[in-house]
């Protein structure tokens, strides 16, 4: 009887501490969990200025940073610096970076404030749009807001600006312009795009700016 009394106390001690472990949450110290996953990157690592504005990683694993002051390529040990001058050619558009892109060939596109960029792959030079001999659609002189790669056509290069969405045919080495119009009911609502975001189906989702 004893034994069968003792058996019986025993699983409810074991009922009530199970109760009670499940009840009170487990403290988890945030300091175990993040210690030295981060590592930091300012100017006093080389970088142009530490306001970023865009990263992203290249298909051989390079870091692109860009900021308001310069783009920066991060190879996980050093820093180079690509920047704007206006008395030479080999430079960017703009100091002031607001995207970063890279299409099928592995040359990076670059977004500035003041013109659409290409840093070619094999020769590591900086191509300005505005200095090819035709550029139609003003993509060297416009705010480049956006740029995306399309992940159903790597022939398909998307580009926001200031005004207008540019689709951009590498193969063909083609232009298709789309801008808001008043009067039409299959235009942009707004010409002013902000941000692009591709959808599974591949159709393209605009962000603009309605003010």
């Amino acid at each position: 009887m004893k034994s069968k009394l003792l058996k019986c106390k025993l699983q409810i001690c074991i009922l009530i501490i199970t109760l009670i472990s499940n009840l009170i949450p487990i403290k988890v110290s945030a300091d175990i969990l993040t210690r030295e996953q981060f590592e930091s990157l300012s100017i006093d690592e080389g970088l142009s200025n530490e306001y970023v504005t865009t990263i992203f990683q290249d298909s051989m694993g390079y870091m692109w940073i860009g900021t308001v002051d310069g783009l920066n390529r991060y190879d996980g040990e050093f820093i180079k610096i690509y920047n704007c001058s206006y008395e030479e050619v080999n430079t960017l558009s703009s100091t002031y970076i607001t995207d970063i892109e890279e299409d099928k060939y592995g040359n990076i596109w670059i977004a500035t404030d003041h013109g659409l960029d290409f840093l070619i792959k094999d020769k590591d030079t900086i191509v300005r749009m505005k200095d090819l001999p035709e550029d139609k659609y003003n993509l060297g002189k416009l705010k480049i807001t956006s740029l995306l790669k399309s992940s159903h056509n790597d022939n398909i290069m998307w580009v926001g600006t200031e005004y207008g969405l540019m689709k951009i045919d590498l193969e063909n080495n083609s232009i298709k312009a789309f801008y808001h119009d008043e009067n039409g009911e299959s235009f942009l609502t707004n010409s002013s795009i902000t941000c692009l975001t591709e959808g599974e189906d591949g159709s393209i989702w605009l962000e603009q700016n309605m003010v």
